[in-house]
Order: structure tokens, then C-alpha cells, then sequence
């Protein structure tokens, strides 16, 4: 009889904390926002035709916290979601702009690196996006970068099909933050 109290108490015990973690999750914060970065690429006019294009890198650092409702949430954050990731031609100087075949994107912190290889050709118009899918578990493998809240960075290395062209891409992380105050 003592055995059977003993393991009633205990099962109650438990019902009692796994209940107390739905009724907290019931105070989950859900922050949608998107975290982003410029990429201004400038290819110089050449002295020397290419055949093969003429090859580009750009680079920016985005920093998690500086986003106000994240840095609001720090210590609470529970995990982020990505729920896309895109690269939006902000401006380009000139027409018939092209990504040849090879470009990539990429996103990386000091022990990840996370890289969309293009497949084929892309026309850089103003106003165009270009989504980079998520291919097994790669986004997962983004918010893994975004759980450490800690500044990572995002880039394309490439060949376009011209020279003397500015172009300004944002790339961006569609993110949902899951966070709880309590």
C-alpha cells in the first residue's frame, strides 16, 4: 500500500511539472522579423576583355541584437524559426546585368558556413528576388547561426557578365523568434 501512495505521489509530481510547462508556453512571445544585410558590389571597368566574366565578392556583418524586439527578449529567447531566406536587387546601375552560373551566397559564422550555389544564370534587374531554398536542413542549419545571438555574416562570391556595374543586393533572413518573459 505504501508502494502504490509512493507512486501516485510521485506521478502526480510529475503531471504537476509537465503541466506547469504548458501553461508557461502559453506565454510564448512570437517576434516575426527579418534580419538583413547590404551587399554593395562594384565591378570595375577592365582593361582586359573576359570571356568568362568578370568575378565579384561582397560582404556584410549582421549583428542578431541589434534588431530592438530580440535585444529586448535576450535571455528569454526560446529558438529561432527561419522561414525563408532571400536576395532582393535593391539598385543596379545599368541593364543586362547577369549572375553567371556558380554564383553563391552564403551565410557564415566563426564555425558555420552555410552556401546556395546558382545553378544557372540570373538576370540582375532592379526589383527582382531571388529565394534560396531550403534544401535538406538548411535553414535549420541558419537558425543553429542565429540561436549563439551573435554577429554573423552574409555574402556572394561570383562572376557577372559585366563590368562597370554597382549593384546593391539585400539579403535577408525571414525569421520568427520564439521567446518567453516568464
Amino acid at each position: 500500500m505504501r508502494t502504490l501512495l509512493k507512486v501516485s505521489i510521485m506521478l502526480m509530481l510529475v503531471a504537476g511539472i509537465f503541466s506547469c510547462e504548458k501553461i508557461k508556453s502559453i506565454f510564448d512571445v512570437e517576434i516575426d522579423t527579418t534580419l538583413s544585410g547590404n551587399l554593395d558590389i562594384d565591378i570595375q571597368e577592365s582593361a582586359k576583355k573576359s570571356a568568362a566574366g568578370y568575378d565579384f565578392e561582397s560582404s556584410a556583418t549582421i549583428n542578431p541584437l541589434d534588431d530592438e524586439d530580440i535585444a529586448e527578449y535576450t535571455d528569454k529567447i526560446k529558438e529561432f524559426q527561419v522561414n525563408g531566406v532571400e536576395v532582393e536587387v535593391i539598385y543596379v546601375n545599368k541593364g543586362d546585368v547577369v549572375f553567371e552560373s556558380g554564383t553563391a551566397f552564403y551565410i557564415s559564422d566563426m564555425s558555420n558556413t552555410i552556401t546556395w550555389t546558382l545553378s544557372g544564370d540570373w538576370d540582375v534587374m532592379e526589383g527582382t528576388t531571388l529565394s534560396l531554398e531550403d534544401m535538406g536542413d538548411v535553414y535549420q542549419a541558419v537558425a543553429d547561426i542565429l540561436d549563439k545571438k551573435e554577429t554573423f555574416t552574409v555574402g556572394a562570391v561570383g562572376t557577372c557578365s559585366q563590368t562597370d556595374v554597382y549593384i546593391t543586393l539585400k539579403m535577408g533572413i525571414d525569421t520568427k523568434v520564439i521567446a518567453n518573459p516568464l
